[in-house]
């Protein structure tokens, strides 16, 4: 664990302004810009502040879309969820929780809030109106002004589509689905649907009928793909699948087994998630790792930049990679987890 005279060396200042910057000293003239760079490098060495850093009643929100039964259910916002909360606690902050449903006035007395989730415009101004130091983890919302933290949506899906192209497969095909926010007031769509028919377009080899939409559960993908298999025969059918939840891919799996389709002989799938149930579907399936914990962590860093710095702030997305792990469901595993 990295020590104070560490960080100092790091970020080019004196071990005092260092211990003075990460314990909120009132009294300490330096830059904002110095500010930021020792929060990053302490964050970036795991340096381990005090319990008290974080000002006496300084309560962090939580707001989750999902209903608390809803989000066990759901382990990338779960996921998400516990990154923040780790993060926070070791800077300090006490939390506060609030999933869907729960009244949000007594967020306006939280330090800030990190809203997990995907939601509609009318939902965004009414966390902003009741605390504006806000700071939103799994939905973009830096056109509205506001920072947020995402995961990459366009690269891993344009380096699944090369894999398959790589490996000769051209009848490429996609299992996906579209939500709407809480209030029922906007669609969700997915934006690896878009890359998806954009890049396919771009080598000439999109066929809309091998867009698979449903709802993202077991159960929908399993109907999607056992409705295709009755009026299409092998010859054509997709050869390869990127499917854009684990959870669908569970029903995608079972669907292709019951109608006799070897995988990945027949039909490679490449997933997205890598939850933990990936490596034990059979086959194993191959998936794209996002890195749920670390956007939660980003979220806490991100909000604590713009609680210390409001006046002069500006908004940012933090973009997190995802790497691809394979397994037995696509071809030629490079590495394997």
């Amino acid at each position: 664990m990295a020590n104070l005279s560490q960080i100092a060396k790091k970020a080019g200042c004196s071990i005092s302004t260092v211990s003075r910057v990460l314990n909120y000293d009132p009294t300490l003239s330096v830059t904002d810009k110095t500010k930021q760079k020792i929060f990053r490098i302490a964050d970036d060495m795991n340096y381990s502040l005090p319990k008290n850093r974080a000002k006496s009643g300084q309560n962090l929100a939580i707001v989750q879309w999902y209903t608390e039964e809803q989000e066990l259910k759901d382990e990338y916002y779960l996921s998400i969820r516990i990154g923040v909360e780790e993060a926070a606690k070791k800077y300090g902050y006490t939390i506060e929780r609030y999933f869907k449903n729960d009244l949000l006035d007594p967020i306006k007395d939280a330090v800030g809030v990190i809203a997990i989730g995907r939601y509609s415009q009318g939902e965004i101004n009414d966390i902003i109106q009741k605390n504006s130091s806000t700071v939103f983890v799994g939905q973009d919302t830096l056109s509205n002004n506001l920072t947020c933290v995402v995961t990459d949506m366009i690269t891993p899906v344009e380096r699944v589509l090369n894999f398959f192209l790589d490996n000769g497969l051209e009848r490429i095909g996609i299992v996906t689905g579209n939500g709407r926010t809480n209030d029922n007031h906007e669609k969700i769509y997915d934006e690896r649907l878009k890359t998806f028919r954009d890049f396919m377009r771009s080598k000439k080899l999109y066929t809309p009928k091998n867009v698979f939409l449903g709802n993202i559960s077991p159960q929908s993908g399993y109907q999607l793909i056992s409705e295709a298999l009755e009026s299409r025969n092998l010859e054509d059918f997709p050869n390869a699948l990127f499917i854009s939840s684990d959870t669908m891919a569970v029903g995608v799996l079972r669907a292709l087994s019951e109608n006799h389709i070897k995988v990945p002989e027949d039909v490679n799938i490449i997933s997205f998630n890598d939850s933990a149930n990936a490596k034990f579907t059979l086959p194993a399936l191959s998936s794209i790792r996002v890195h749920t914990k670390q956007m939660g962590a980003r979220g806490v860093l991100a909000l604590r930049e713009l609680i210390e710095n409001k006046v002069e702030y500006a908004p940012e997305k933090v973009v997190i990679g995802t790497r691809l792990i394979f397994r037995e469901s696509s071809f030629s595993p490079k590495e394997k987890d």
